[in-house]
């Protein structure tokens, strides 16, 4: 059976329209938060959501991509497409799952970055938010 060992939850936009961010091919950090892992025993295992709403400007084909790292440890991403349609906004939803998580140190940071793709004709607009569950066996 999973024990609970620590959540956090990193909310760096909490409603749509709530800001305009310029989404641009440079990662953008949208949100970090520790793990605290100092009572995980075995299989520790930390289960990753993460959350950006992106509006296009103009009709144009374009991705949104969402990274995840632990400390320096690129651990996920995830690409889809961009609305076709100006004035579209598509709200991306990733789950993520980082498996058998060392222990040492007990205090790993988690990031997720947003970035898209080609000519910068989207905006971010929010919700943004990335948060985390980690158990262990």
């Amino acid at each position: 059976m999973s024990t609970f060992v620590d959540g956090q939850i990193s909310q760096n936009a909490s409603y749509a329209g709530s800001i305009a961010v310029p989404l641009t091919a440079a990662p953008a950090l949208f949100g970090t938060l520790g793990i605290n892992l100092a009572t995980a025993t075995t299989g520790t295992r930390v289960e990753l959501s993460a959350t950006v709403a992106v509006t296009t400007l103009l009709a144009v084909l374009g991705t949104v991509t969402i990274l995840i790292f632990r400390d320096t440890t690129q651990i996920y991403s995830a690409t889809t497409a961009l609305p076709v349609n100006a004035l579209d906004t598509l709200t991306f939803t990733v789950s993520a799952t980082d498996f058998n998580v060392p222990t040492t140190p007990s205090f790993p940071i988690y990031t997720a970055y947003v970035l898209g793709s080609g000519i910068n004709l989207a905006t971010r607009t929010g919700p943004e938010s990335f948060s985390a569950v980690a158990v262990s066996n």
